[in-house]
């Protein structure tokens, strides 16, 4: 093979490559989504409050959502996210056929298309094919990708991804495609509009010499400001109801809402800095949560940022978020908390060595960066390698047996629930709760109001109470006086109202 026929090979072999990593990677997305969901290993919080919000808001209508287990609250006063309104299409279009595993769908979908704006953004700027696909696969690599999917499905992880996508239609000049991205972001969370504003101010500072780009990114700061101030101001307020207050805002070291906060951020800029790297639990137990964080997203690349500090505008709205909370778990590595990291650090990493002259360097720097990355994500899928172990690697180890099984047989269990109409109210457990949110009226146990079914497992599914707790609640129904089991194959039930009447089977 002479020299010209190696040299095409190569280009042939680059051309597929990048599709071919997402292919693989999204199909592993897929099949982690659809095996939590088949063993029942989704959770009622969140995926069984989604779909009921979702099937909601198909049907028109902004219902008090039932899962949640204080009553008169609706999904939107939850989060002040429409993200769900603007996918009810896909509810049409998919759920006939997909079900109850839709929205798990749509998010590895989001996900996949996150992964290409990464590829196409970096080769855009970069003109290497190398970087475009070491970016690629640092973006499915990095360990919060994975620990993500502990939590099924959820906005944050479907907005995140969507910021490379909006990066790069920014870079393409595609200023509809960049503006209908950024709308989508916005409202996504009430929180998103924080983090596009310092976007835009990155991308101010990055191409101020150019008079679209420039304009464009002061409207992104001015309009995400604006939409934020309206988001707390008029939104919120609006929403509020005397069963809801917005609490959502756990900052209480900054202050008792988000302007109290900024004024403090403000005002005490040393001290502000100082909390992001101090346990303020006051429990030891949370010593090092941070600092494990900290050094695993340097090493995966984040050092760079100390040579371009540009970049840094990228990371501070999300750090703030996440390490100044009251909660310790989202300053881990746990869960979806570090999901915004992963989407946007590959972008940043491989710009910055873009930058760097030496053609060598770089390229060597790339390679280890992606070699570090893999190493510390596989250290650190281990649950006894991280601070906070208490979460299970069971809904995210694919490469393990136990992904693919449980202790029951799954498929008995969702032909039984064909047996429950679909216009009838039932209360369920938290493991069975989401396959059967598509209704109108579905509680989470012990919250059982006027239902007509109650239908769970009586193992191993006992959240929002007690191993001790569980047994008593069930027997306040189960005591052959208002509900009688329809079906009992241990661990699973099915108990009917003893006057209820089916109607529409």
């Amino acid at each position: 093979m002479n020299i010209i026929d190696k040299k095409a090979l190569i280009r042939k072999a680059s051309d597929w490559l990048p599709y071919t990593i997402m292919i693989l990677f999204g199909c592993i997305c897929i099949l982690i989504s659809c095996c939590n969901h088949y063993f029942f290993r989704t959770d009622a919080f969140d995926y069984g409050a989604y779909n009921f919000a979702f099937n909601d808001y198909a049907h028109l209508r902004l219902s008090d959502n039932p899962v949640y287990l204080v009553k008169h609250i609706n999904f939107l006063q939850d989060h002040v996210s429409f993200t769900l309104m603007i996918f009810v299409p896909l509810y049409w279009l998919l759920s006939w056929l997909t079900g109850t595993y839709t929205l798990m769908l749509i998010q590895a979908i989001i996900i996949i298309y996150g992964s290409w704006a990464v590829y196409e953004l970096v080769k855009l700027k970069t003109n290497s094919e190398l970087l475009s696909i070491l970016a690629l696969l640092q973006y499915f690599m990095l360990l919060g990708r994975w620990t993500a999917f502990a939590n099924d499905c959820n906005i944050a992880i479907i907005a995140s991804s969507m910021i490379p996508v909006f990066l790069l239609y920014y870079a393409r000049k595609q200023l509809m495609w960049c503006l209908t991205i950024l709308a989508f972001i916005l409202l996504a969370r009430e929180d998103m509009a924080l983090w596009t504003a310092f976007i835009g101010l990155f991308l101010l500072v990055s191409n101020y010499k150019d008079k679209w780009y420039r304009n464009l990114a002061v409207g992104i700061v001015l309009f995400s400001i604006a939409y934020f101030i309206i988001t707390f101001t008029v939104i919120i307020p609006l929403i509020e109801t005397p069963f809801k207050k917005y609490d959502l805002f756990q900052f209480t070291a900054l202050g008792h809402g988000p302007f109290e906060a900024v004024l403090f951020i403000l005002k005490h800029p040393i001290e502000t800095i100082k909390l992001l790297f101090t346990n303020t639990t006051g429990d030891p137990a949370y010593n090092g949560v941070k600092s494990e964080f900290y050094v695993y997203y340097f090493v995966c690349g984040g050092f760079l940022l100390l040579f371009r500090p540009r970049y840094l505008l990228l990371f501070i709205p999300i750090l703030a978020r996440k390490m100044l909370n009251d909660d310790p778990v989202r300053w881990s590595n746990q869960s979806f908390y570090a999901i915004d990291f992963v989407s946007i650090l590959p972008l940043a990493v491989f710009l910055i060595l873009s930058e760097f002259r030496s053609k060598r360097l770089r390229n060597i720097l790339a390679g280890a960066i992606c070699v570090i990355t893999l190493v510390g994500t596989i250290h650190l899928l281990d649950n006894s390698n991280r601070k906070i172990s208490w979460c299970s690697d069971t809904k995210f180890a694919f490469y393990k047996g136990s992904m693919y099984k449980a202790a029951f047989d799954p498929k008995k269990i969702n032909d039984y629930l064909k047996l429950i109409p679909l216009d009838a109210k039932v209360s369920a457990t938290g493991h069975i709760l989401p396959h059967l949110a598509f209704r109108s009226k579905i509680f989470f146990f012990p919250r059982v109001d006027d239902a007509d079914y109650i239908v769970g497992f009586l193992k191993d599914d006992y959240y929002p109470m007690d191993e001790k707790r569980f047994p008593d609640e069930l027997h306040k129904y189960l005591d052959g006086k208002t509900f009688e089991f329809k079906v009992y194959d241990y661990p699973f039930f099915i108990a009917q109202k003893k006057n209820y009447t089916v109607i529409n089977q």
